[in-house]
């Protein structure tokens, strides 16, 4: 992570200091409109990037800078496209965070890559929260051929790009490009952050699954 930018912020966060002192402000204030500004210019930007940005490029750079940490690990491995490479990265995910939920889902994700669609459809039933639950449920349901259970619990998801998502991971079991083209863009145009650009390079890679 670069240092720069740290010092800049800090130069201007003993400078606001002088001022306020200067301008005989109370302690108190003094104290909290630093942590405000230190908050907005230090913990707000990561945190936009990562949940609300529609930058790919910038995302990205997030991604490089952070890489170390093995979630941000797994959306690079998705860009690439290589099953090696996801399942890896996910594997490392597993055996970082234990917390149950996480692994819940990691768990269920690794299935997928695995091919392993009765692993996919018992943990997928596992997963303890919404609309995550509901959606690797249809998601199974989807690779089993099963396209009216799969569509039947669209209604169940909440997150807006996730019915585009599941639309197209059907359109994609029942090979019909235009349709996942379609779907894919929508559910793309939905999402934001890390997860806009995970969506980006998997639905990438699933349209050339489909041609080949």
């Amino acid at each position: 992570m670069r240092l720069l930018p740290f010092i800049y912020i800090f130069i201007f966060g003993v400078v606001l200091t002088v001022a306020l002192q200067f301008l005989e402000q109370p302690f108190w204030l003094i104290y909290i409109v630093i942590i405000v500004v230190y908050v907005v210019l230090l913990v707000l930007p990561p945190i936009y990037t990562v949940y609300k940005s529609n930058d790919l490029k910038k995302i990205e750079r997030f991604l490089e800078k952070n890489k170390r940490k093995p979630i941000f690990t797994y959306a690079l491995a998705v860009k690439t496209g290589n099953r090696e490479e996801i399942i890896s990265a996910i594997q490392l995910i597993l055996s970082k965070y234990k917390q149950p939920y996480m692994q819940q889902v990691y768990k269920t994700i690794l299935a997928l890559f695995e091919n392993n669609i009765t692993r996919v459809e018992q943990l997928s039933t596992q997963i303890s929260k919404e609309p995550l639950h509901t959606y690797y449920i249809a998601y199974a349901e989807a690779l089993k051929g099963n396209f009216e259970d799969a569509h039947s619990l669209k209604g169940k998801l909440a997150t807006d790009w996730m019915p585009y998502a599941l639309d197209a991971i059907i359109a994609k079991e029942k090979g019909d490009l235009s349709a996942f083209r379609i779907a894919a863009e929508e559910s793309i145009n939905l999402a934001r952050g890390v997860q806009k650009f995970n969506l980006v390079y998997s639905f990438e890679w699933m349209e050339k699954e489909m041609e080949n």
